[in-house]
């Protein structure tokens, strides 16, 4: 049972989530534009 495997991938997916809901906002709005 590898828990600081589990700890680094659920921290990296945390750091992942905001940018890619960024992408996701900027391309709504480039292609309501």
């Amino acid at each position: 049972m590898n828990r600081s495997k589990w700890i680094s991938i659920l921290t990296d997916v945390h750091l992942w989530v905001p940018v890619v809901v960024l992408v996701l906002g900027i391309t709504l709005l480039m292609s309501l534009r």
